[in-house]
């Protein structure tokens, strides 16, 4: 059985993975919403579950199959998403995001996932308990299929550590001629929050690592109130979501058709309420990282971070805002798998040490010296 190294993000807007096949990574990540489906249901309305966009999974034994992802935001207003759950990162939904990302990336039927995740700064060092949780939730042999029983696919998953959410950015691109005694640090916003992370090499530096529940999510709301205020009708969560992702595009991706009695909203006054609303924000998480980075001080703490990164899918909307406060921050090319593209990184070099171990042990045992 061939073993992959794999980095699971498990986000509670969006979820993601990266792994590394013959040499060339590979990403991809879908939102984080899961509910349970009538498959026969999908059917019948003409929905196939071998779509490339309809991710279904159902386990060996079980009788319920879960949408994930798309599906599952247009299938049911009743979703899954694990805000404010903490421990949704040792769940069973953590598992199936893993599984179906995986199993979309990697074509085999039967494969060995070497696994390294992420919990958010603060939870990662209040928690130590949840990191022995995630690796008893995610370690095992899965059968399961994605396409409604037509195909079996067995993996075996074995979590080799739980890090700090920010880690994974600077492994992969933090730590490339930076030295031992320079401090490297990540600003992390995603969905529902933004996290600190602040190392010295690859130790993390506790005092600065700091998590605070605001990220996009946030402004999506905010959004989706000022709307149903304005026009006396309310938006939908994956509507809101195309009207956010619009936004972010720069005119790259057209905003959804949206009506009252009627008429078409126009593009302006949506982008003028989305736009209200990331202000808000972002001025709310400029004032976290100020404060916890002391940059009111006249010798800012930021001022001596090398690199500071800025990642996660709130790049898109509040990176401008604290690039004013931190000129010399930087955003990676794909901030949104920053973390799980660290995570691949060091799950890749800890699978080699695994490899070089057993073959120590297996020439001890036959008396072969090295």
């Amino acid at each position: 059985m061939k073993w992959y190294p794999y980095g699971h993000d498990f986000g509670n807007a969006d979820m993601g993975g990266v792994t590394v096949i013959n040499g060339s990574v590979f990403a991809r990540s879908v939102p984080t919403a899961f509910t349970k489906i009538d498959t026969n249901a999908l059917h019948n309305l003409g929905i196939s579950v071998e779509d490339i966009n309809t991710h279904v999974i159902r386990f060996n034994g079980e009788a319920m199959a879960y949408a994930i992802g798309e599906l599952a935001l247009q299938q049911s207003t009743d979703i899954y998403h694990g805000r404010g759950d903490i421990q949704r990162y040792a769940s069973k939904y953590s598992l199936r995001g893993l599984l179906t990302i995986a199993a979309l990336l990697i074509p085999e039927v039967e494969f060995g996932l070497y696994v390294v995740t992420g919990l958010p700064a603060e939870t990662y060092i209040k928690n130590i308990e949840l990191r022995k949780a995630i690796k008893e939730s995610l370690d095992g042999v899965h059968v399961f299929t994605l396409d409604n029983g037509k195909t079996w696919r067995r993996i075996t998953v074995e979590v080799a550590t739980v890090v700090m959410e920010g880690a994974g950015a600077l492994i992969a691109y933090g730590d490339k001629g930076v030295g031992k005694l320079t401090e490297s640090a990540a600003i992390d916003i995603g969905g529902r929050t933004t996290d600190l992370y602040v190392a010295r090499g690859q130790v993390p530096v506790t005092e600065y690592c700091r998590g605070k529940p605001v990220g996009v999510e946030a402004a999506t709301q905010m959004f989706m109130d000022t709307f149903e205020a304005r026009f006396h009708r309310s938006v939908s969560l994956l509507e809101a979501r195309e009207v956010m992702y619009a936004y972010a595009s720069s005119g790259k991706r057209h905003y959804p058709s949206l009506t009252v009695y009627g008429k078409t909203i126009e593009e302006y006054d949506l982008s003028q309420l989305v736009g209200e609303a990331v202000l808000q924000v972002g001025s709310e998480i400029v004032s976290f990282v100020a404060s916890a980075w002391r940059q009111s001080d006249r010798d800012a703490v930021a001022a001596s971070f090398n690199p500071v990164l800025c990642i996660g899918g709130g790049v898109y909307y509040f990176y401008d805002y604290l690039k004013k406060r931190i000129p010399h921050l930087t955003r990676p090319d794909d901030p949104i798998h920053a973390n799980a593209l660290g995570y691949s990184n060091l799950a890749g070099r800890l699978l080699m040490r695994k490899a070089q171990a057993q073959t120590v042990t297996q020439n001890q045992a036959f008396g072969i010296k090295a």
